[in-house]
């Protein structure tokens, strides 16, 4: 169980770790399974495989590369339609409104696009709660690294007082990069096992509750 009290800022990751949409996430890679004869999987094997550049994910399974940007066109549109239909982990809020009320400093570090992005933190409710809302500025999911340098610099977040939450190994190599510790949660997009694999046991937990009690 984490001391937050160490903390003065919290950056959240988006997809998958607030907003539960690994599945829809499959269920669009399952449609592109079909359309390109790549190689299928179960949501578990998914899980299991999945990894951030995601255009190395789709080249490993059989996507050549010069399609990645016409299926990231297509993932981005079907997402737009379906995400309504996503929900928030059920955990979080709760901890939003505990890391408000302690005073800490909330944010969220997203490779989903900007103003996309703030729509959906709007629809949910949960604007309040963050001091900044950072996305990238297309839908092709690039690194987070250096939007998260600039989030560091603009909003003066000392990256030694600095905590990320995320779900894949992707956030990891932020957190790494960007000089702040991290804890992934394992009921978004990559398998505790994966996540261990790469963080190491003490910092992957399979929800909010693990990792900072009740």
């Amino acid at each position: 169980m984490l001391d937050t009290q160490k903390y003065s800022a919290i950056i959240w990751d988006w997809n998958g770790t607030i907003v539960d949409d690994s599945r829809l996430a499959f269920d669009i890679y399952c449609e592109e399974c079909e359309l390109y004869g790549l190689e299928k999987m179960t949501f578990e094997e998914y899980k299991g495989r999945f990894y951030f550049p995601v255009k190395k994910f789709y080249e490993e399974v059989g996507l050549p590369p010069e399609k990645y940007g016409t299926v990231a066109d297509r993932f981005s549109i079907i997402y737009r339609e379906k995400w309504h239909e996503i929900k928030v982990h059920r955990q979080v809020e709760k901890y939003l409104r505990l890391f408000t009320e302690a005073g800490v400093r909330q944010f969220i570090l997203s490779a989903y696009r900007q103003s996309e992005l703030r729509d959906m933190v709007k629809y949910y409710g949960l604007e309040n709660y963050f001091c900044e809302i950072a996305g990238v500025e297309d839908n092709l999911a690039h690194s987070k690294v250096e939007r998260g340098r600039k989030l560091l610099d603009n909003c003066g977040i000392i990256p030694q007082k600095a905590l990320m939450i995320g779900d894949t190994e992707h956030d990891f190599e932020v957190a790494k990069a960007l000089g702040i510790d991290i804890v992934l949660i394992s009921w978004g997009t990559i398998s505790h096992e994966k996540l261990t694999a790469k963080g190491g046991g003490n910092m992957v937990f399979q929800d909010l509750k693990g990792a900072f009690g009740e």
